[in-house]
C-alpha cells in the first residue's frame, strides 16, 4: 500500500515538474487559406502622370498684376493670374454712357411717335413723316440693343482677366510674371492636378487579349503597392516597340507614395486566370530546405506544411501543398513556432492587433 502511494506521489511530482518546464503558447495572428482566381504576370514600366495637366494662358491682352509662383497650391476657381482690368473698365463705362445717350434717344423718338400718331388722326402730319419717326425709333432700340451686347462682351473680357484654375493643383511652372504686358492666348503657367494621378504602360501587343478595360492590375515601385485599375486603351501599336498604351487609374492613397514623373512596374497577366489556393505572403517562412507554412489545427497547435509557391495577385500569392480551403495559418509569429507547439490567437478589431488578455496559464 504504502508503495502505490510512493509511486501515485511520483507521477503527480513529475507531470507537475512536465507542466512547469513547458514553454508558454506562442501569440499569433491566423487568416483562412482561400481560393483565387490568379494568373501568372509580366512586370511592364510605366509612368505616372496627372490626370489633369494644363497650361494657364492668358484670357485678354493686358498688363499682368499677378502670376502665382511655382510650387503655389491653388484650389479650383482660384486665381492663378490676375490681368490689369482699368482698360476694360473704361470701356464699360464708355458703353454705359452710349446706352443712356440711346434710351434718352428711344424715349424722345417714342414721345414724337405718339404726337405725330395724334396729328396723325386730324391729318396734320404725313403718312411719311410718321413712317420716318417709326424707322427712327426702331434703329435707336437696336442701336441700345447693340450697346448691351457689348456690355456684355466687355463683362466677359473682365471675368477673363482674373485666370482662375479650373481644378484645384500645384503650379509648376511660370513663364510670366506681373508687370509684362501679355497677348491673349499667351502661355502664362502650368498647373498640375497632384490628387488624381494615372498610370501610362506600353504593354507587348501578345498581350492584349489579356487586357481589358475595368481589370484591376498590380502596380509596385519604391517598396509600395497599389491596386490600379484600366480606364481606357490605345490598341493601336508601336511599329517598333510592338506595344500598346494602356491607361491606368490609380487610388488617391498612392499619392502618399508616388508623383508625377515616378517610374513605376506594373504586373500585366500573360495567360488566363486559373483558380488556386492562396494565402498571404505573411503566412510564408522561408528556409534553407523549402517553403513552409504553419497551419493552426482545431487543438490551436501548429502544424507545419510544406508548399510549392505560384502565381501572385497583389497580397496573396498561390501555393501548392497539404492545405485546404478555410484552413487557418499563421500570418504573424510564425517565424518562432515548431511542430506541435501550442498557440494562442491574437485578436483583430478594425486593423488594430492586439494581444489576448492573460488567462493566468504559464
Amino acid at each position: 500500500m504504502l508503495n502505490r502511494i510512493l509511486i501515485a506521489a511520483s507521477l503527480v511530482i513529475a507531470i507537475s515538474t512536465a507542466a512547469a518546464q513547458q514553454p508558454p503558447a506562442s501569440v499569433v495572428q491566423v487568416a483562412e487559406v482561400t481560393r483565387e482566381e490568379i494568373a501568372p504576370t509580366v512586370a511592364v514600366p510605366g509612368t505616372v502622370f496627372s490626370r489633369n495637366d494644363v497650361q494657364i494662358t492668358a484670357g485678354v491682352a493686358g498688363q499682368l498684376e499677378l502670376v502665382a509662383e511655382p510650387g503655389t497650391i491653388v484650389t479650383k476657381g482660384q486665381p492663378v493670374a490676375v490681368i490689369d482690368k482699368t482698360t476694360l473698365l473704361l470701356q464699360r463705362a464708355e458703353q454705359e454712357a452710349l446706352l443712356e445717350r440711346a434710351e434718352i434717344n428711344i424715349r424722345q423718338l417714342e414721345s414724337q411717335l405718339r404726337r405725330q400718331r395724334g396729328l396723325s388722326d386730324r391729318s396734320l402730319v404725313s403718312e411719311f413723316d410718321l413712317e420716318q419717326t417709326e424707322a427712327n425709333r426702331d434703329l435707336a432700340v437696336s442701336d441700345a440693343n447693340i450697346t448691351k451686347v457689348r456690355i456684355r462682351q466687355i463683362d466677359d473680357q473682365i471675368r477673363r482677366a482674373d485666370v482662375r484654375a479650373p481644378f484645384t493643383g500645384v503650379v509648376i511652372s511660370r513663364e510670366r510674371r506681373a508687370g509684362e504686358d501679355v497677348s491673349r492666348g499667351e502661355v502664362l503657367a502650368s498647373l498640375t492636378d497632384v490628387q488624381n494621378l494615372e498610370v501610362r504602360a506600353f504593354v507587348p501587343l501578345k498581350h492584349l487579349p489579356r487586357t481589358v478595360v475595368g481589370e484591376t492590375l498590380s502596380i509596385f515601385a519604391s517598396e509600395a503597392n497599389h491596386p490600379g485599375t484600366i480606364r481606357s486603351l490605345v490598341p493601336t501599336g508601336d511599329v517598333r516597340s510592338q506595344t500598346f498604351e494602356a491607361r491606368i487609374d490609380l487610388p488617391q492613397g498612392a499619392t502618399a507614395d508616388w508623383t508625377v514623373g515616378q517610374l513605376v512596374s506594373v504586373a500585366v497577366p500573360i495567360r488566363a486566370r486559373e483558380l488556386a489556393l492562396t494565402i498571404p505572403r505573411d503566412a510564408l517562412v522561408l528556409r534553407s530546405d523549402g517553403a513552409f507554412v504553419f497551419r493552426i489545427n482545431g487543438e490551436d497547435k501548429a502544424e507545419q506544411v510544406a508548399v510549392e509557391l505560384g502565381d501572385s495577385k497583389g497580397d496573396l500569392i498561390a501555393v501548392r501543398g497539404a492545405l485546404s480551403e478555410g484552413d487557418r495559418v499563421a500570418i504573424r509569429g510564425a517565424e518562432n513556432l515548431r511542430e506541435g507547439a501550442n498557440v494562442r490567437i491574437m485578436v483583430s478589431r478594425a486593423g488594430e492587433t492586439e494581444a489576448p488578455a492573460d488567462t493566468g496559464e504559464g
